[in-house]
């Protein structure tokens, strides 16, 4: 009888403690990189990742925008995937270079459109 007691008491104590290890969490921790998703990273010049080719169409990293610029387009750019351009005063958002453009109001333009956005109305004003 006394084994059988002994043999129970370990078993729960063995769940118990199982149970305890199965409890504990691990935290995973992401740091994004510069430019992760948005553009090249800040050591890109060294390695000429400043340009790419999407859809066709050549791109240049401007710092200063923090996104792509549309070479040969006036006023084309492209950011995480989406092109944007402004015609007059309106901005149009599109996966596609040549399809599907669709109106997107200013708050949903990358901070660098936005920025750029504010320069181009007060020196029209």
């Amino acid at each position: 009888m006394r084994f059988k007691r002994t043999a129970s008491f370990l078993l729960i104590l063995v769940m118990l403690l199982l149970m305890m290890v199965s409890c504990s969490t691990v935290d995973v921790y992401h740091i994004p990189g510069p430019g992760i998703g948005h553009g090249p990273p800040v050591h890109a010049r060294a390695h000429g990742n400043r340009r790419k080719q999407v859809a066709g169409l050549e791109l240049v990293f401007d710092s200063g925008l923090g996104l792509y610029v549309v070479v040969g387009h006036p006023d084309h750019y492209y950011y995480d995937g989406y092109f944007y351009r402004l015609r007059g005063s309106v901005w149009e958002i599109s996966q596609h270079p040549d399809k599907g453009w669709n109106f997107v109001s200013e708050h949903s333009i990358p901070i660098g459109l936005k920025a750029k956005n504010k320069v181009k109305h007060k020196k029209v004003s």
